[in-house]
């Protein structure tokens, strides 16, 4: 393929520091594995004290290879030796490295530097770390299995994973289900090759259809988010990331930083990055094994098909809260399928077949002969007692099945539709059932499993469509130099937190709307400024000793009138000089109070595994009690920003409830840009919390804008 990963995948070469002929050891079976199932390149194995290993001769070293170079290494040796077997696999020209050996970061300190080292001798010398603490790697291109597992077969699917408990079920899922793989890649440790690097390389290769992915821990988040973002347009990428439950919210200084708890951004940057987040190792493989072995559904449309009421009402209740929809058929397609069923049965979707293929089965796939030719459904869901019917009426009926299973794979390629089937039976060792999934159709015993299915595959076809014609928003009229002069003189002050004429200013670099407001010192500039301004007006405290404005009573709103203004300026400045240290108030802001609208937050925080993180909300109660907000990882989309902002459950207080005219949703979307491309632009930026952003039906408000830096 001339990606930077071939000689890791498909190297000429591999040697194996640390081989063994002792049964059991994880240098044995990996050995056995690579020569037994036919590697097609050279094998290299060095252990000092052998001359001879699985009858070749061995070395003591790699460096008395008499071949030029190694592409790959394996190392299977004690933590103490691997600093030095990296270094010798370097000197020979090793471009990929695979540690299996295990004992490092994760046991501690001193496991830790040896890593940084290992590390850095790697890197020096142009090579790829794939672990520690690993599996191995299969890879199908070039008949190399340096797992140490039974031989295994080739196919579609490609494994990434940190566990090797969890690679060893997938791979005996794969079995049972005789469905192969093109890679498995055992990330350990994942110290030098990262998830987003084998994403990239997979979705390049063209026989890999399916991506899974097994995480305990993010790096590189943002690169991931950007590869998966690629990707995900054209192959499914499904993944299992543990410690869903395990993070709480962390202490902030900002409404967004306490709201970003980890996994709420790890679930809206899948989201963004299309994704497909599972819960556990079964169902991950269900889902790989629909899209490796069924055509895709061309929209969310299933019609459902059993012979009685119960199993299809279930099956209909599942398809819809998986987001499928289960339409009305038309009166000409129900014609179609009458013919078929018991006088009075309903035909509408679902379809109810009654008792009629008991007895003779291939009712079933005269109906959904109907279904596959119409465009009123984009995949069809058989349900029920299917299989089983020889063990109610007699034994000549399975025969009768076995025909109408073949029938149904016949259908299901001739006209490109998805077929799943649904039935207590599902793993019974009957010819019916065998027929089925030799042939790809999805077979399950649980009606949920059935239709989570087809409503992922038809999330996957819409993620895909969407974001073909997605585009990044275009930015103008920003100012990064008056920004980066702002922020440096804010670090020079010996401070992390902007003053709030400072955050406006900064946020004005950025074209973001802001309404007018003075500073004031005195009682006598305040009510000339609200003069100047225009009545009512608002005074906000302006201290480097205070984040939180309102909790100290630094704010106070609605004010008319001289007398007022200057009241409410000395009463303000008596009680926080009360609380701040000496000198730390700067003065007063004023600014008009704002016209009514729906107030929202707009926020960023930097997170550790992802970077920058944005986050929307509507204000008030919403944001402090519901948390109804939503996340997108930077740099985003048209297309993330748009569905940000209506992914929350308040959004209809957007669109126009109650006889509201909607709200200026556009100027939000822009401000989101904008912050956006500001902190990419400065990282030093660490949290900013915009509260609230009150939205017009024309334009929006921004009352109070706190900044934080690193």
């Amino acid at each position: 393929m001339g990606h930077g990963l071939d000689t890791i995948f498909i190297p000429r070469s591999v040697a194996v520091i640390g081989a063994s002929e002792t049964p059991g050891k994880a240098a044995e079976r990996r050995t056995r594995s690579l020569i037994r199932d036919g590697y097609r390149g050279d094998i290299y194995l060095i252990n000092p004290k052998r001359e001879r290993l699985f009858d070749r001769k061995a070395y003591r070293s790699i460096l008395d290879i008499e071949a030029a170079s190694v592409d790959l290494v394996m190392i299977v040796v004690a933590p103490k030796f691997i600093p030095q077997a990296v270094a010798d696999s370097v000197k020979k020209g090793a471009k990929g490295i695979i540690i299996i050996t295990a004992g490092l970061g994760e046991t501690g300190e001193e496991g830790k530097r040896i890593e940084a080292q290992i590390l850095q001798t790697a890197e020096a010398g142009g090579a790829k770390i794939l672990g520690p603490n690993c599996s191995g790697l299969f890879s199908a291109g070039a008949d190399m299995n340096l797992l140490g597992v039974p031989t295994i077969r080739k196919g579609p699917l490609a494994i990434i994973a940190q566990s090797g408990n969890i690679i060893d079920s997938l791979t005996h899922y794969a079995d049972l289900r005789k469905i192969g793989c093109r890679g498995i890649i055992s990330a350990g440790n994942a110290i030098g090759l990262k998830f987003h690097e084998y994403l990239e390389y997979l979705g390049q290769d063209p026989e890999t259809k399916v991506i899974l992915l097994y995480m305990e821990g993010i790096t590189a988040g943002g690169e991931l988010v950007r590869v998966a973002r690629e990707v995900s347009k054209h192959k499914p990428i499904l993944v299992l990331k543990v410690g869903r439950f395990s993070a709480g919210a962390r202490a902030a200084a900002s409404h967004t930083g306490s709201l970003a708890v980890d996994d709420a951004v790890v679930e809206a940057a899948f989201s963004q990055a299309g994704m497909i987040r599972v819960a556990n190792v079964d169902e991950m493989f269900d889902m790989a094994a629909g899209f490796a072995e069924m055509p895709l559904p061309r929209g969310p449309k299933v019609g459902i098909v059993s012979e009685g009421g119960g199993d299809n009402s279930v099956a209909a209740d599942n398809a819809e809260r998986f987001g499928l929809s289960v339409p009305v058929l038309s009166e000409k397609t129900q014609e179609a399928i009458r013919p078929f069923l018991l006088a009075g049965m309903p035909a509408s979707n679902p379809v109810d077949y009654g008792g009629t293929a008991e007895e003779n089965p291939d009712m079933i796939n005269r109906i959904v002969e109907v279904l596959m030719q119409t465009d009123e459904v984009d995949s069809v869901y058989i349900t029920g007692f299917f299989g089983g019917f020889k063990e109610i009426i007699a034994p000549h009926v399975g025969e009768l099945e076995e025909k109408t299973s073949q029938a149904l794979v016949r259908l299901v390629r001739t006209w490109g539709k998805p077929l799943v089937v649904h039935t207590s039976f599902a793993n019974e060792a009957f010819r019916s059932m065998e027929i089925l999934k030799e042939n790809g159709i999805f077979l399950t015993p649980s009606s949920e499993r059935a239709a989570e299915c087809l409503a992922c595959m038809s999330r996957f076809v819409r993620h895909g469509r969407k974001r073909q014609t997605d585009s990044w928003p275009e930015i103008s009229g920003i100012d990064p130099k008056h920004a980066a002069a702002v922020i440096e003189a804010v670090r020079n002050s010996g401070r992390s937190t902007l003053l709030e004429t400072e955050a406006r200013e900064l946020l004005a670099c950025y074209g973001i709307p802001l309404p007018p407001a003075m500073l004031a010192k005195t009682p006598a500039e305040a009510s000339t400024a609200a003069e100047k301004l225009g009545y009512p007006v608002a005074l906000k405290i302006v201290s480097s000793a205070i984040v939180h404005k309102s909790d100290i009573g630094g704010v106070v709103l609605n004010l008319a009138g001289d007398r007022a203004v200057e009241a409410a300026f000395e009463e303000t400045r008596r009680k926080v000089s009360a609380l701040s240290p000496s000198g730390s108030i700067l003065g007063m802001l004023v600014s008009p109070m704002a016209l009514k609208g729906r107030e929202c937050i707009i926020g960023m925080v930097r997170n550790p595994h992802f970077g920058p993180v944005l986050m929307f909300g509507l204000g008030g109660i919403f944001v402090e009690v519901l948390k109804d907000v939503a996340f997108r990882v930077a740099p985003p989309t048209r297309l993330d920003i748009r569905e940000m902002i209506r992914e929350i459950r308040g959004f209809a207080l957007l669109a126009g409830v109650r006889g509201e005219k909607p709200k200026d949703v556009g100027t939000l979307e822009d401000i989101l840009a904008r912050i956006a491309r500001m902190t990419q632009q400065h990282p030093e930026i660490k949290e900013i919390d915009i509260n609230p952003v009150i939205v017009h039906e024309r334009g929006a408000t921004i009352v109070d804008a706190r900044v934080i830096l690193e």
